[in-house]
Parts: structure tokens; sequence; C-alpha cells
């Protein structure tokens, strides 16, 4: 039996085992107050959980992509399949608070949390292009031990009075996207559409679009981590895969995956006040007037607070889909593109610029919110995001320099939401 102790805020809470089948279970620590939670399909008990409860949390801290996954396993030595044994090498700097150390090297890591070796523009560059370059290639380099998840090639660093890599369990503070390689200036896209929905007054994670070494990328500062100028902590979390038992294969609704009813579920079966559901709600319309078509379940996250309740994460990952696609006579990007529908569905339809008034209407009753705040939500936003688009467009002039992504972008956004307004008029 292999084992990592799991910590939870520095602190020892469980342990994750490995049978030489290759069956997991995890265990909690016993404890007076029982208030440890990994996740809301975790709730402290003293039986173990199964394989079942537990591969979907821990799948979901780790690289989704089969080549990055592969080539941390020829790295390690280790099979690309196993989540336990990618989090025995990566498991010390993870989404939310939650490490996993080998047992051979608790010492190690109670005595020192690892070292900042600070990195130059040119060496960030490097990475950068690296990236770029071969995007199924290996996300950290030589004493890293950091992980994240997900499919889009990145990787962390940590700023204190300049950038660092941070070894060992030394905590990172920002995350650099170069973007989707197949889709021209994406990591720019995904930088627009947060500082516009950030005008807007959505909550979103903070971002800047920058260069090193001629390499550019948009760096994003954890949310799920605090900082001052000499200490960072974390700040535990976790997505909607994991919050439903979801594999991250399965994000998808059109994959079974969690739809955007089950997440306003889960929200109310944790207890969430409904301003909680209410900011879902928001940004859910916010993905849509975008024509962002990677909303799943795990581009929506929340945070556990110390008290035990939990509060939706600011919005991320959110690029529109408008740009890169031909368009029919309506205006919209032809079916066979792939990017003509959303992730979640809205009353049972997800293609842009058909979701009418009869659909926002079921969604309203399946989703038991006031409809009249829906319908009025809708049409704010549908006035409000081309003129905040425009004005980010503005503001970041420089930072676009002679991009044609906003030729592109932002006409089909106003498209998109002046359709939406005449639809939601309809059958009135």
């Amino acid at each position: 039996m292999k084992e990592l102790l799991t910590f939870l805020y520095g602190q020892p809470v469980g342990i994750l085992q490995q049978d030489q089948s290759g069956n997991r279970k995890f265990r909690f620590i016993p404890q007076e107050s029982g208030r440890a939670r990994l996740s809301l399909t975790i709730p402290y008990r003293e039986a173990p959980y199964p394989r079942t409860i537990t591969d979907p949390f821990i799948e979901g801290l780790i690289p989704e992509g089969e080549g990055v996954r592969q080539s941390f396993a020829d790295n390690f030595g280790i099979s690309a399949r196993n989540p336990f044994a990618l989090l025995e090498h990566i498991g010390l700097e993870c989404a939310g608070a939650v490490q996993f150390v080998r047992p051979d090297e608790i010492d190690e890591f109670l005595d020192s949390q690892g070292e900042l070796v600070p990195c130059t523009d040119k060496e960030i560059g490097q990475r950068i292009k690296a990236l770029s370059s071969s995007p199924k290639g290996t996300w950290t380099v030589r004493r890293e031990r950091w992980s994240l998840a997900g499919a889009q090639s990145k990787f962390a660093l940590r700023w204190q009075n300049g950038w660092h890599e941070a070894t060992g369990s030394e905590p990172t503070t920002h995350i650099f996207k170069p973007g989707i390689q197949d889709f021209r200036d994406q990591a720019l896209n995904e930088h627009l559409c947060l500082k516009a929905l950030g005008l807007m007054g959505l909550q979103v994670a903070e971002t800047n679009f920058m260069q090193f070494d001629g390499q550019s990328a948009i760096v994003v500062k954890r949310y799920d981590r605090l900082f001052d100028e000499n200490n960072v902590y974390r700040i535990h979390q976790e997505d909607f895969c994991q919050a439903t038992s979801t594999l991250p294969i399965n994000k998808y609704e059109s994959s079974k995956g969690p739809s955007a009813l089950k997440i306003i579920m889960t929200l109310r079966q944790a207890r969430a006040p409904e301003t909680e559901v209410q900011k879902f709600v928001e940004g859910l319309i916010g993905n849509y007037l975008l024509g962002a078509p990677d909303a799943h379940a795990k581009n929506y996250s929340i945070l556990h607070l110390p008290d035990g309740g939990i509060q939706l994460a600011p919005f991320y990952d959110i690029a529109s889909g408008l740009p890169y696609e031909h368009v029919n006579a309506d205006g919209f990007p032809q079916k066979k593109d792939g990017l003509r529908k959303a992730a979640m569905s809205i009353g049972s339809e997800r293609q842009f610029g058909r979701v009418s008034s009869k659909h926002w209407s079921r969604f309203a009753r399946e989703a038991r919110i006031d409809e009249e705040w829906l319908r009025m939500t809708v049409r704010t936003m549908t006035y409000a995001l081309p003129v905040a688009l425009a004005q980010v467009l503005e503001n970041e002039s420089e930072t676009i320099g002679d991009s044609e992504l906003p030729g592109k972008l932002y006409p089909k956004v106003e498209h998109l939401c002046a359709t939406t307004q005449t639809l939601l008029n309809r059958d009135l």
C-alpha cells in the first residue's frame, strides 16, 4: 500500500492510499472539530472514501492533456494514467490549500518550504516559447513541484519583488498562459473578455497581457492565494467537477457533465447565499453573450471559507470563440466549425443567437429564480457588454498593438447582444 499524506492549510487532515492493484481511497485523520473540508463531496467522516469519490477530486488537480501527462510520466518514470503517481511528484502545490506529501519527505516538508529562484524576462520568455512550440511538453522545470489542472498549456511563478520559480512546496502567485495555438491571439482574447466582464461589475480573475523577451502571455493573478510583500497564504477552492464528483473527461454538459441547473442545485445544497446563485447566473449570461464556448464545469469554482461557508470564485478562462469562425447569413459561426454552441444550455438551448424569450422563461422556472430579475439582468447585460468591451479596447490599445482581434471580436459580440435583445422581447 502506497500513501500520500494530505495537508490542508498546512495541517495534516488525511491519507490518500493506493494498493498494488491501483485501487485508491482517501481517509481522514481523526479530528476533534471535524471541520476539514477538502470537497463538497468529501466531508469529514471516519469511514474511508472509495475510488469513485476520490478520483474525481484528485484528477481535478492535475493536467488533463494526455501529451502533457505523458511528458511528466516520462520524466518521473511513472504511468501517465495514474493520478496518484503524478501527485507523488507534483502535489506539493495544488489549486486551493491542499498538498500531498510522500511519507519519506515529511520531515523536509515540515522543516523547509522550498526556495524562490529569481528568473529573468528572458528565461520567462523562453518558457512561454517552449510551451507555444511544444504544447504537449511538461509544464514544470527542475525542482518545481506545483500542479495545475486543465488542458491549456501554462506554468506558475511567484511574484515577490520580481518573478521567481517556486520550488518544493513554496506557493506560486501567478499563472502564465501563452494561449491556444490553433486560435490566433487567444490569450489576448481571454484578457479582453475578462476585463470587459470586470468593468460590468462581475467578479473576475485579475489579469495582465504581458511580453517577456518578445513572447506574449496572459498573466493571471491567482485568486486562491492571498499575499503581501513577504508572505503568501493559500485559500482552499475546488471546481464544479470536483464539487459534483465528476471526472474531468466528462466536464461538458454534452458529455453528461454538470449543467447550469446542477451547479445552482449544488450551491443551494451547500447553503450558499442566494446572491452566489445570482452571481453564477450573471457569469452564465456573460459567457453566452461573449460567445464563449468553453464555460464548462471546470471553469467555474467555489471558495471554501474558514467558517465552513462557500462562495463563488471569481470567473476565469473566458474567451470568445466568435472571432475564429466563418459565419453564416445569420452572422453566427457555421455549425460544423465546433464553436457555435455554449458549454451549458439555457432552457435546453445552447446555440449562440438562438436563446429566446421562451428559453429564458424555462431556465427561470427550472432554476427557481425570479424571472423578472433574470430578464432584467439579461437585458441590462446586452446593453452594457458592448459598451464595456469598447471601453476595454480603448484602455488596452497599447497592449493590443496591431492585432486584428478587436475588429473580429467587437462586431460579433455586439451582434450577438443585439440578437439576444430582439429574441428576449419576442413572444412577450
